[in-house]
C-alpha cells in the first residue's frame, strides 16, 4: 500500500500535485520553500543549482518567458528507499507559449512542447536532490531553430553575461548524500543487461532481443521511432558520434502493479570524445558528457514503449565550448 503524503493519497498524486502547486497555481517561491530543502542540489543538463534560491530564480525566469506553462504529468515511477526517504521519477510534457523576452531571445508567440524526466529524492516531503533532463532539441525545433544553432546562441549569451559557457558535467558537481538502491529484480536486470550490450558494448544486435518488434520509442527531438530498424539508426547515430564512449548506469528502479506493464526508470550517462561523424555532425574532439533519463514499459520480457530523454542543446554547448577554447588558444 502506498503511503498518504500530506494532502495527497499516494506518491504519484503528491508529485503531480506539488508540480501543479509550484507552476500552474503560481506558488513558486512559497511552495519551493515548502517542498525543496534549502540546500537542495538540482542537477540539470543545463547546469547545477545548489540551493532553493537558485531554483526559485530559474522558475521565475521560465515563467516570465512562458507565462502559460503547463506541465502535463504522464507517469511517476517511484521507490521507498527504506530510510524515511523515497525516489520518484516523474515523466511529463511541458506545453507553453513563448510570450516573454529572455535567454531564448525576443518573444515569438510560438507554442513549445518538450518532454522532461525529473528524478527527485524526497525526505520529510522535501526534495533534497534532483536530476532533471529536458528535451531541448524538441524545444528548439518548436522555436524554429535547430538545436546546434540554439546552443550557439545560448553560448554567445553565456559569454556576454557570465564570461563562461555553462552546462553540467560531473566535474562541476557538488557531493550529495543519496545512494541509489540495489534491486534484485529479474526483469530490471534483464533490461539493464540489454541496455549495457547496446550502449556500452556497442552491440545494436541486442535491440532485437530486448525490444518488441513493434516497439515505440520516444527519442530526443520530439520524435518517436518504431521498430528495430528505426531504433537501430538512432542508436548508431549517437554511438558513431562518440565511438569511445563509456556507458554507466547511475540508478534504476522498477514498479510492478496489477493491470499495468512492468515500468522501469533509469538514470544513465554516456561519456566520450566527439571524434566520429554521426548524429552530432563533424567531429570536434570535444569530450562530452550526456546525462540521460529513461522510462520503459515491459510486457513478457520485451520493451513495448520507451521514452529516452537527453538534452541535445546542452550536448551541442559542450561541443561549442570546446571549439571556442581551441580558437581562443
Amino acid at each position: 500500500m502506498q503511503p498518504v503524503i500530506g494532502d495527497y493519497a499516494d506518491v504519484p498524486e503528491f508529485v503531480y500535485g506539488i508540480t501543479r502547486e509550484i507552476w500552474e497555481d503560481r506558488g513558486i517561491g512559497g511552495k519551493l520553500d515548502k517542498y525543496y530543502a534549502p540546500n537542495c542540489l538540482v542537477r540539470a543538463a543545463t547546469g547545477l543549482a545548489a540551493d532553493n534560491r537558485d531554483v526559485t530564480a530559474q522558475t521565475l525566469a521560465t515563467l516570465h518567458q512562458f507565462p502559460d506553462r503547463q506541465l502535463v504529468g504522464e507517469d511517476v515511477i517511484w521507490v521507498d528507499n527504506g530510510d524515511g526517504s523515497f525516489l520518484s521519477s516523474h515523466r511529463l510534457t511541458s506545453v507553453m507559449r513563448h510570450d516573454g523576452d529572455g535567454i531564448y531571445g525576443r518573444a515569438t508567440g510560438r507554442v513549445v512542447k518538450s518532454r522532461i524526466i525529473a528524478d527527485c529524492v524526497f525526505r520529510d516531503q522535501k526534495v533534497t536532490e534532483e536530476w532533471l533532463v529536458r528535451d531541448q532539441a524538441a524545444f528548439a525545433r518548436c522555436m524554429g531553430v535547430e538545436p546546434c544553432q540554439m546552443a550557439r546562441d545560448i553560448c554567445d549569451r553565456d559569454l556576454r553575461t557570465r564570461g563562461e559557457i555553462t552546462f553540467y558535467t560531473p566535474q562541476r558537481d557538488l557531493p550529495g548524500s543519496y545512494l541509489p538502491p540495489q534491486h534484485d529484480d529479474p526483469e530490471l536486470e534483464a533490461y539493464r543487461r540489454g541496455w549495457a550490450r547496446i550502449w556500452d558494448v556497442k552491440e545494436p544486435a541486442a535491440i532485437r532481443d530486448l525490444y518488441f518488434h513493434g516497439a515505440a520509442v520516444a527519442i530526443p527531438g520530439g520524435e518517436t521511432v518504431f521498430g528495430h530498424a528505426e531504433l537501430d539508426r538512432f542508436v548508431i547515430g549517437y554511438l558513431s558520434s562518440f565511438p569511445d564512449a563509456r556507458f554507466a548506469f547511475e540508478g534504476s528502479i522498477v514498479n510492478h502493479q496489477p493491470g499495468r506493464p512492468t515500468r522501469v526508470a533509469t538514470r544513465w550517462a554516456l561519456t566520450g570524445t566527439h571524434c566520429g561523424f554521426g548524429h552530432f555532425g563533424e567531429p570536434s574532439g570535444a569530450v562530452v558528457y550526456v546525462m540521460g533519463l529513461s522510462h520503459a514499459e515491459i510486457v513478457d520480457g520485451r520493451v513495448r514503449y520507451e521514452w529516452i530523454v537527453t538534452d541535445e542543446v546542452s550536448i551541442w554547448k559542450q561541443i561549442h565550448a570546446h571549439l571556442e577554447s581551441r580558437a581562443g588558444g
